[in-house]
Formats: structure tokens, C-alpha cells, sequence
């Protein structure tokens, strides 16, 4: 379907295919019906254009374990490995529907295809003159009807499925319930083979899909069902399209004086937008499966001005759905270091003049709050000012306050809530030596957490960051004796591991630079 306004005129148009080097990698030409996607390529980097412009074959492999979306399903205790997984309460299972990283992840996508004639033997077109190139993203919706029993042993074998693809022995796991209808379409979607298996049960399962476009226009935008009229107070709304630009034609590192003259065309994906939809909905989630067209749109040529435009479609691309902001799989892509303030240093610019540097506040008439300390306990606070006030802090300041507000509450976090998996993310280097070997000692000795006394604790706590933690975890109970050594296996610091580096697709050659 395409954006209103274009209809198909007579004369060839355009085969919009995945770029030669991807068919040279699969091993198949461009006639191969695995040549009529559009190829998705990763990046770490945020200057990416300029080395996709450069050398197009360029780009990272898609890894099977971080870049397919997964899900998270409850271990039971007993099935739980001992240290630190012993605090992981669960466990991901990872689908084979590809998951595209958000720019802050440090992951970066770029879209390229290549245009053929659409004529016999797809020739290469002999000139970009007149031709706009672009791409859409749409995203696809699914209601499923059926007994809610049905939908439930359709995820709970799904889920045992991957997990036995995963070498876990296909344990079961439950899926939660809200989860349940996003885990089968999200697989469903990307996995045929499935509808095979269990043709039974999804026989008894009423699926309606549905393809969704960006439909923009003054008033905003909104997701509508391709092909539905735009509503009579937004006429003017447009499938909104995305731009593509053409790649220089030496793309295969072929000698001076070979270029091959290939038609090549790339394009940016948004894994992230700051566009909501007129009830305040962004336009963009970790929820929907998204998908992305690209097109070639060519004008009337000379004295057929009065005809429509000839617009040529790909085939959509292999369907992604977008990681969360908060992505643990992503997040740990970016490291990002901060030294605490100094406090000797801070103390003595106290004895200097302020200086012009600092955070700057002003507080409206009316807004300026006053309170008791009250000696760490607040009371007695009002709110007044007649006046504009501006205060000057030391930027040192708020991050000495920030810092000690999250020390003081993360404890509080993990007693309140049970999250004791938090200290198994915590580690200090370097640990307290001599804290790791009282406690070593105290438990290859045959002790337990049960039985630790009063200077063992003061050891745990230090490990623990919190005065009065280690009691506190004795008395809930949260950790049985004989797990007690998994404890201190989760406060010590593991072995650094780099930071992953993805592996770049393998070089190839054009085969035009042998004239071919």
C-alpha cells in the first residue's frame, strides 16, 4: 500500500533489494527471494554515516543472544546456580525477533537497499536523475481471542521451547499474565515453524493483525490502520515519510579506474522519538513490532507532467520491536564515571571569595519553602516569599547531597521491597580485604549467617555499604544457612570483563570489479 497520491503508471519501475554485499555474504544473487529485504545494519558509534558513506559493507553482526528481544520468566529457588545467581530471581528467555538498542545504549542502526530496473534481468539504472528515495516505519497490531487456558499453554510451551533452544533443558517456566498475548505475537511473528507444531491449539486462536502508519500533519500525528481516511478534522495527513541519499557508487573497494556503478541507498532508523500522538502516547515503545519500507518515487517525465507519480515498494523489512530506555542488555553498553567531589578541597574554597560559578536558583514570590530540620526529622514548613530569590550553590554540593540520599536509601530499597538481587549490582573496588577474609574464614569454618555475632556483622556490613544491614538480613530470613557462602560470593567483585565489542561483518568483494 502506498501513500496516497502515488499510483502506478505504465513503464518499468524499480526493484528496491538488499545491497549486493548482503547477497554475496548468503550466498545468493539478487533474483534470490532473500534479496527483497531491505538490509537493517548495526553500529557503535554515533559518527556511523560517515563510516557507512566511506564503505557501506562496513557494519556490526547482529548477535544471537543481545540483539533478539527477550522476556523475563521467575527461577524457582531450587533451580537457581550458586554466588551470584543465586540472587537472580530470574531469568531471560530470548526469542529470535530482532531488538534494536536505543542511541543511548550506544547502538546505532542504519538502512541501505539497491535499485534495479524492473525490467528482465534487473539492469542497473543509469542515472539517479529524478528520483526520490525514502522509507517509511510502520508498526503491526495483533488481537488475539481465545480461552484464556488456550493463550496460557501456547506461551507456557513457547517458553519451554526457547529455553531448551537456550541448552536450559526446557524447564518450565511461567509466563506472567499480562505478558502472555505480547509473548506469542512477539515470537509468533518471527517464528512459522511454531504454527506447525502446534496447529491444535492455535486453531482455537482468533488472531486479527493489522499494519499501522505514522500519519502526520499539522494538527500531529497518530498511528492509523493503512489504507483507513484521515479523520475530517485532518485532512491534509500524510504517511510520514523518512529520507534516504545515495551512496557513492565505489562501494567494493575495487581498484582505480573500475567503479562499479551500483545504485545505493542509505537512510538513519529512529530507535527513539520525542513524538506522542494526540492522547500523549509516544510515538515509539518496547511494546509495538515495528517495520520499515523503503520506496523510489520518480517524476513525470517531460510532457507528462499531468501524470501521477510512479512510486516502486520494497518488501518490508524482518520485523524489530525497540529496547527499553532502562535495557539492562543495553545500559551496560555505556560506562560512565564520576569522582565524588573532594571534601577537604571544598572546604577550603569556603575560606574564598564565591566566585561567579555554581547553580543559580530563583524562587518565585510565593514559592520560597521554609522548614525545621527538626535534626534530621522535617517539621514545621511554609511556603511564602514576596519577593524573587536567587540562591547560589556549589555544584559541588548537590552531589555530595545526591549521593548520600542514594546511599542511605538503597538499604532501605532492598529491606522494604526484598530486592536482594541490588547486591549482587554493587560492588566496590577495592573490596574491604580484611572484611572478605573474617567473613572466608567464619564460613569455611562452618559458619552460617544464623549464627554470625556481633563482629562478623560489622564485617558483612561493610561489604554491605550500611551500618546495621547484616542485621537486618539475619533476622528476615531471606537467606537460608546453607546458602549462606553464596552471600559473600555475591558482595566480591568478579573478574573485569571488558566491555563486549561487536564483531564486524565479514569483508567481501563486488563482483563487478572483475567486469562481471
Amino acid at each position: 500500500m502506498s501513500p496516497a497520491g502515488d499510483a502506478p503508471v505504465p513503464g518499468h519501475g524499480f526493484k528496491v533489494l538488499a545491497p549486493w554485499y548482503v547477497c554475496e555474504r548468503g550466498g545468493f544473487d539478487r533474483f534470490d527471494p532473500r534479496a527483497r529485504t531491505p538490509a537493517l545494519q548495526k553500529y557503535d558509534s554515533a559518527e556511523f554515516v560517515r563510516g557507512l558513506v566511506s564503505d557501506p559493507r562496513q557494519s556490526l553482526r547482529f548477535d544471537g543472544t543481545e540483539d533478539v528481544w527477550s522476556y523475563a520468566v521467575p527461577v524457582p529457588l531450587a533451580d537457581r546456580g550458586s554466588g551470584r545467581a543465586r540472587f537472580a530471581t530470574h531469568q531471560l528467555v530470548r526469542t529470535r525477533l530482532r531488538k534494536l538498542y536505543q542511541p543511548s545504549h550506544e547502538r546505532f542502526y542504519g538502512l541501505v537497499v539497491e535499485l534495479f530496473c524492473d525490467r528482465p534481468g534487473l539492469p542497473r539504472p543509469q542515472s539517479a536523475d529524478g528520483l526520490e528515495v525514502g522509507f517509511v516505519m510502520r508498526r503491526r497490531r495483533v488481537e488475539m481471542t481465545a480461552q484464556p487456558g488456550v493463550l496460557r499453554k501456547l506461551a507456557h510451551q513457547l517458553t519451554s521451547d526457547l529455553l531448551a533452544a537456550q541448552r536450559d533443558g526446557g524447564r518450565d517456566r511461567r509466563v506472567h499474565g499480562s505478558e502472555v498475548e505480547d509473548v506469542l505475537w512477539a515470537d509468533i511473528a518471527h517464528r512459522l515453524r511454531f504454527e506447525t507444531a502446534h496447529r491444535e491449539l492455535l486453531d482455537q486462536v482468533g488472531l486479527e493483525t493489522e499494519t499501522q502508519a505514522w500519519m502526520a500533519g499539522a494538527a500531529g500525528g497518530q498511528w492509523r490502520a493503512l489504507g483507513t481516511r484521515p479523520p475530517k478534522d485532518r485532512p491534509e495527513d500524510q504517511e510520514q515519510e523518512l529520507p534516504m541519499w545515495r551512496l557513492p557508487s565505489r562501494s567494493g573497494g575495487c581498484p582505480e579506474g573500475a567503479p562499479p556503478e551500483r545504485s545505493l541507498w542509505f537512510g538513519v532508523v529512529p530507535t527513539s522519538s520525542g513524538e506522542h500522538d494526540d492522547f500523549g502516547v509516544p510515538k515509539l515503545d518496547e511494546h509495538h513490532i515495528y517495520e520499515a519500507l523503503c520506496f523510489v518515487r520518480r517524476a513525470p517525465r517531460p510532457g507528462h507532467e499531468h501524470c501521477p507519480r510512479q512510486t516502486s515498494w520494497s518488501e518490508p523489512t524482518e520485523p524489530f520491536r525497540l529496547a527499553p530506555f532502562f535495557d539492562p542488555e543495553g545500559t551496560k553498553n555505556r560506562r560512565i564515571s564520576l569522582t565524588l567531589p573532594d571534601l577537604r578541597a571544598v572546604a577550603a574554597r569556603a575560606g574564598t571569595s564565591p566566585g561567579p560559578g555554581g547553580v543559580a536558583i530563583t524562587s518565585p514570590p510565593g514559592s520560597q519553602m521554609s522548614f525545621d530540620p527538626g535534626g534530621g526529622t522535617p517539621s514545621g514548613g511554609s511556603v511564602g516569599g514576596t519577593l524573587p530569590r536567587t540562591c547560589t550553590f556549589a555544584l559541588e554540593i548537590f552531589m555530595i547531597v545526591a549521593f548520600f540520599l542514594f546511599s542511605m536509601f538503597l538499604p532501605i530499597v532492598v529491606f522494604l521491597f526484598q530486592l536482594w538481587w541490588l547486591l549482587a549490582l554493587r560492588f566496590c573496588l577495592p573490596p574491604s580485604l580484611s572484611a572478605l577474609a573474617a567473613l572466608k574464614t567464619f564460613f569455611d569454618g562452618g559458619g552460617k549467617l544464623s549464627t554470625m555475632g556481633a563482629a562478623e556483622l560489622v564485617e558483612l556490613d561493610e561489604l554491605l555499604g550500611s551500618k546495621g544491614a547484616a542485621a537486618q538480613l539475619k533476622a528476615s530470613g531471606a537467606i537460608k544457612d546453607e546458602h549462606s557462602a553464596d552471600l559473600l560470593n555475591a558482595l566480591v567483585p568478579p573478574p573485569s570483563v571488558p566491555m563486549s565489542t561487536p564483531q564486524p561483518e565479514p569483508p567481501v568483494t563486488d563482483p563487478l570489479c572483475g567486469g562481471g
